[in-house]
């Protein structure tokens, strides 16, 4: 039973470093990845990651974006749909040729370093959706073109993946589908939620309202569970999942329901698991890697997506709010970093100095995108 004192713990140390980031004008959720740290094997070692503490974080990230798409306006996604993904692909191509060169810069092989660059072109929004989120600022044409170019740099970024694999044999031994199947299956998920949108709309759906909840909840499980099945990113089912539901009446009260259902355990925990993973001993064994990647990883994600925006005629100070609010990896790089490692495809030795590189992506994001969302509001 050791784990209930473990999830006791990362959810009181969530409370208290989010308390008080929150009084010092830092984003909660920078307080409560500093309190994995604490408390993770980086520093005091109380509390381990485990499968429990993964699998509440990934439904803590799940329902996270679930009401990001509970919350964003379908409206205004659609008018951004152009920027989102001009934002995504450059924000792809960035990193996926900076990262290989600065990898090549430590002798490490072509399909390592395409490897790595393929892992740095991901992009987790969930943390920066949380900081637009508190700060009102979700659905601005900024907000809603960093939410649409993740939702796309998520899909690309996993096709990515696909056929890095496979071209490499790397999935062959863990019984990858066909890469044409594969993207078959894929375009079939993308084809069956637009259906689902289609029905929505045409039907009006009534339900008990004290019911509507665990609908919601459970098209939104379900919806992530198909996406993992054709190894799209389960967030991604969660956000199209909740985009769907907001089109009901029912949108308001599941969405107050989610908020204290998700942010009363599961997601506290996403955003301490990351901390937890944290690994110093990695990052002193290979430090200058660590400074190198982790430098061109902002660089290079921050550069696509901000020329991206200014392509459309973004201001410099919202397309570098996008550029920012971009270079998150969280949750989407480290599974990808996962993967990786079980198929051979990144050496253990360079496996910690990936992750702690991601974790500081992710530390680093919301620190920097708040004064640039107040700077923004001020005008």
């Amino acid at each position: 039973m050791a784990y209930i004192l473990s999830i006791s713990i990362i959810l009181l140390t969530a409370l208290l470093t989010g308390k008080i980031f929150s009084k010092i004008i830092l984003p909660p959720v920078v307080g409560q990845l500093v309190a994995g740290i604490i408390i993770g094997p980086a520093i005091l070692n109380i509390v381990k990651p485990t499968h429990l503490i993964s699998s509440l974080a990934e439904l803590g990230v799940i329902l996270l974006m679930f009401i990001a798409g509970l919350e964003s306006d379908l409206k205004l996604l659609k008018r951004y749909f152009k920027p989102s993904i001009v934002v995504a692909i450059m924000g792809i191509i960035f990193p996926v040729v900076g990262i290989f060169y600065t990898s090549k810069l430590f002798a490490l092989s072509n399909i390592e370093s395409l490897f790595i660059g393929v892992i740095f072109a991901a992009t987790s929004v969930s943390i920066s959706v949380a900081v637009l989120k508190s700060m009102n600022a979700l659905n601005t044409k900024s907000g809603v073109t960093i939410l649409g170019a993740a939702v796309a740099d998520d899909i690309l970024s996993i096709l990515l993946l696909s056929v890095v694999i496979t071209f490499t044999n790397g999935g062959s031994a863990q019984g990858n589908p066909n890469i044409i199947l594969l993207i078959l299956m894929q375009i079939g998920f993308f084809i069956f939620v637009w259906i689902l949108f289609i029905l929505v709309n045409k039907f009006k759906i009534k339900l008990n309202r004290t019911l509507a909840p665990i609908v919601g909840l459970i098209v939104c499980l379900s919806l992530s569970a198909l996406a993992e099945h054709v190894q799209i990113s389960a967030i991604t089912g969660a956000f199209f999942a909740g985009v769907l539901i907001g089109q009901t009446k029912y949108k308001e009260s599941v969405n107050r329901q989610m908020n204290q259902f998700g942010n009363l355990l599961f997601i506290p925990i996403f955003f301490v698991n990351v901390g937890l993973n944290m690994n110093i001993s990695g990052i002193v064994e290979n430090a200058s890697l660590f400074i190198v990647l982790s430098i061109a990883a902002i660089i290079t994600k921050f550069s696509g997506a901000y020329l991206g925006s200014r392509f459309f005629k973004f201001n410099r100070l919202s397309a570098a709010e996008i550029g920012v609010g971009m270079i998150s990896r969280g949750e989407v790089g480290l599974i990808i970093a996962e993967i990786g490692l079980k198929n051979n495809l990144i050496s253990a030795n360079y496996y910690s100095t990936i992750i702690a590189s991601i974790i500081l992506t992710t530390i680093l994001a919301p620190l920097l995108l708040k004064p640039i969302v107040v700077k923004i509001k001020q005008i």
